[in-house]
């Protein structure tokens, strides 16, 4: 009994899901064909067939069939080939690029409206209504598959007046086909209007009520503007009876009817009374009678709450660090001045060593005080002089009255060497302690950041999930992606995952743009360890090409200079370009460890003075020669057009917007200079057509002539031999190591 029991919860289970999930399609694509005629513009099931997509689009095709079939023959004919029209440009393989995906389809719900109709054509009017009815259609599609696209991979966001205008020219041309449903008993336009606000407003709220009520509203004009008049009262029977949600859905329903009910008779709608209290009993029976899904009581955390958790906890640990730092400058503190040795003062341990056992100490430290300070002092500043001591080191009093004289000068002279060695013990662990102080502190502004950072976002499950099957695909285990939508409305890929990926970059954000239904930038990917972070986002409104050449010194075969570009963890271009102390070997060294350590750094999401002062202290502790590296940074938002520069000892960088070149040169000490680094900002704007000179102090540009080579124009790559090689055919040209960078925009 209890397994029959069950079975039948099972079936019962599977009945609702289908019903709330495919069934809803064959309904959809039912009515919309019953409501569709010769003689009106609404779409059809064709049209609805059209722009959606996979399985949904055949349950929708099976539907309209259905309808067709109500039609009778030959009025069904028309809508049967209209449909198979639909199906056949179904077969045409979906398209990357949203926009041109929605054209598809308007275009085939177009042509499986248009040619059907355009058969019948018998006055030139029937062919005007053919083609309005056509472009109807097409809207239908087109809009349809944007909205299919939104809600598949994020969800419907009410707060986006995009997807809003969608929705609303979605909803207002099917409520024209199912106002064009009037029977003598009720119009099904308005009862699906009643019965759908009602059980929408129960699962998302009034604000989606009113939202799809207006659009309703309208289409149901649009068929007939008289009968279309009491959607209107409709819609608002359905948003006041709101207010007696928590009395239960009987209650609500029964408001309902009331309310929408005295609110015609008022409006003066007495026609048809009768069929007004049927349409709203209708819909208040319906939104009783369905079983609306439970929502789940298990208690979990909000995103909110579980940002606020990690935000505290990062805050935390850079409090602690912070205080490990001040906790070990503190003790440093208290034992260099309790125990440093001072050089200038090593004789007094001499003379407690020697003058310990000797049978004249009372007497030499006693009554000849000041001559055997004074000589003790005189043998010490010997040494600080650089003086080599000896016997014949100390004046002839001083030998007549000590008996250790040689003891004492080897015990100056030893411990004065302890003292000298100790100092520059202390002095080599003081700079240990700093940069370790530093490293600290710069570990302390990264939680801190990371912290500011960890802020609420939507999720979009679906999205996350098609994602890492890509990832899966593409070779990655344990894959485990994020998408969100940034404070500029794009979306925004971040995945995490092991191994490494078998295609490259350019084929995955093919992958990642068909999964999420966007256009996306060339995904970036860093890796860390056995594991990899892949971040992806939204085309932005600029884009950007990026060329570099170089020039060794002299007859060199390693250039000095390194440069790099990518996108950081925000989604902003960056390009580094930095130059090591000297040239060849050595300083290649120096800026492709600056260079590579810092992209790394900001791929990972680390902000830009944290990373300044990771690179700052690695180049300090790299070895013990010093090792100096200057670092040019250039950070451009493509989508808002707004662009940084950040100098530190770099040469002089160019931006040449419309007809000026503007100069910028602000800067400060290079990494690796000791102390913290800190490097200021020089802000600017670009746009389609501007360019980005980046270059080291090898390049010698004169502003006139590279004015005049900018105005030329030609890409990114040939502006940057071309500078690259003026700078190299001038005077100093061969001096030094040459590199340049050109930054080229376009809209």
């Amino acid at each position: 009994m209890a397994e029959n029991m069950a079975v039948k919860r099972t079936a019962k289970g599977k009945a609702l899901d289908f019903l709330r999930g495919d069934g809803i399609w064959i309904f959809a694509g039912a009515l919309l064909e019953l409501g569709a005629s010769e003689q009106s513009a609404a779409p059809g099931a064709a049209a609805l067939c059209a722009g959606l997509g996979g399985k949904r689009a055949l349950w929708a095709l099976a539907g309209g069939l259905f309808g067709a079939l109500l039609h009778g023959i030959p009025e069904g004919l028309a809508a049967v080939a209209g449909l198979a029209i639909a199906l056949a440009a179904r077969l045409i393989p979906d398209a990357q690029n949203v926009k041109i995906r929605a054209a598809v389809r308007f275009f085939s719900a177009w042509a499986a409206c248009f040619f059907p109709r355009s058969a019948l054509v018998m006055k030139p009017s029937e062919l005007l209504s053919a083609v309005t009815a056509a472009l109807a259609a097409g809207a239908f599609a087109a809009v349809v598959a944007l909205l299919e696209g939104d809600v598949s991979t994020r969800g419907f966001d009410i707060s986006d007046p995009r997807e809003c205008a969608r929705a609303a020219v979605a909803v207002g041309l099917a409520f024209m086909s199912l106002g064009a449903l009037d029977y003598p008993v009720a119009n099904i336009g308005r009862l699906a209007l009643g019965a759908g606000l009602l059980i929408l407003s129960a699962y998302k709220g009034i604000a989606w009520c009113a939202v799809f009520g207006a659009a309703g509203m309208f289409g149901l004009c649009a068929e007939d503007p008289q009968a279309g008049r009491f959607a209107a009262v409709i819609c608002a029977a359905a948003l006041v009876s709101g207010a007696f949600a928590k009395y239960g859905r009987v209650t609500r329903a029964a408001a309902f009817v009331f309310i929408g009910c005295a609110g015609a008779l008022i409006g003066g709608y007495d026609e048809g009374s009768w069929r007004m209290l049927t349409e709203t009993a209708a819909a208040g029976a319906i939104y009783a009678a369905v079983p609306l899904a439970k929502r789940n009581a298990k208690k979990t955390f909000a995103d909110s709450a579980v940002a606020a958790m990690i935000r505290e906890r990062l805050c935390f640990a850079a409090d602690a660090v912070a205080g490990i730092s001040g906790g070990l400058a503190a003790a440093a503190e208290t034992l260099d001045r309790r125990y440093a040795a001072d050089p200038s003062h090593a004789y007094e341990k001499a003379a407690d060593r020697v003058c310990r056992s000797c049978p004249k100490n009372m007497v030499c430290w006693g009554e000849k005080y000041e001559l055997f300070t004074a000589q003790f002092a005189r043998l010490t500043e010997m040494l600080r002089r650089g003086e080599k001591l000896s016997e014949q080191s100390v004046s002839g009093q001083f030998a007549q009255e000590c008996m250790c004289v040689t003891q004492v000068v080897e015990a100056v002279e030893a411990e004065y060497s302890r003292c000298v060695s100790a100092a520059a013990d202390r002095r080599r662990v003081n700079e240990l302690r700093r940069v370790y102080t530093d490293w600290l502190e710069g570990v302390r502004d990264i939680l801190r950041a990371m912290a500011a950072g960890t802020v609420p976002a939507a999720h979009y499950r679906t999205a996350e999930l098609r994602t890492e099957v890509v990832l899966r695909e593409c070779g990655m285990d344990n894959v485990r992606a994020f998408v969100t939508r940034g404070h500029d409305g794009r979306l925004r890929v971040e995945a995490y995952g092991e191994g490494c990926l078998n295609v490259d970059t350019d084929y995955l954000g093919g992958l990642l743009a068909r999964a999420l239904g966007r256009e996306t930038e060339r995904p970036a990917i860093t890796s860390c360890g056995s594991r990899s972070r892949i971040t992806a986002q939204e085309s932005c409104r600029l884009s950007a090409s990026v060329g570099a050449f170089q020039f060794c010194k002299g007859k060199n075969r390693v250039c000095g200079d390194c440069f790099d570009s990518f996108t950081d963890a925000q989604g902003g271009l960056c390009v580094v370009l930095s130059d090591g102390m000297g040239t060849g070997s050595r300083a290649r060294v120096d800026s492709t460890l600056a260079c590579s350590l810092l992209a790394k750094l900001l791929k990972s999401g680390i902000p830009l003075s944290a990373a300044l002062d990771t690179v700052n202290t690695s180049l300090m502790v790299k070895s013990a020669d010093e090792s100096f590296a200057t670092l040019d940074i250039c950070r451009i938002d493509l989508d808002s057009g707004e662009g940084a520069i950040y100098k530190a000892g770099a040469a002089a960088t160019y931006i040449k917007s419309a007809d000026k070149l503007i100069r910028t040169s602000l800067s400060s000490p290079p990494a690796g200079a000791g102390g913290r680094l800190s490097v200021p900002a020089q802000r600017f704007s670009v746009g389609a057509g501007d360019v980005i000179v980046m270059m080291t102090d090898g390049c010698g540009a004169d502003e006139e002539w590279l004015s005049h080579e900018l105005s030329l124009g030609g890409t990114a790559q040939e502006l940057s031999e071309s500078i690259a090689g003026a700078a190299r055919g001038a005077e100093n040209g061969r001096n030094d190591d040459i590199s340049v960078v050109v930054i080229t925009i376009s809209g």
